[in-house]
């Protein structure tokens, strides 16, 4: 199963990577480093309600 899914990310990667220069592989390695930022974030707002 792991092995099909792997296979799949790679041909969707190089079908990106050929057709459109890379640009949705990376805006999506972009989403994904913003979240954890986005997280931290929401967490420190939280707090900051949680002490009003």
């Amino acid at each position: 199963m792991f092995r099909v899914l792997l296979i799949i990310i790679v041909l969707v990667v190089g079908y990106d990577a050929v057709m459109h220069q890379g640009a949705n592989t990376r805006e999506a390695s972009h989403r994904l480093g913003l979240l954890p930022l986005s997280s931290v974030e929401g967490a420190r707002e939280l707090g900051e309600r949680a002490r009003e």
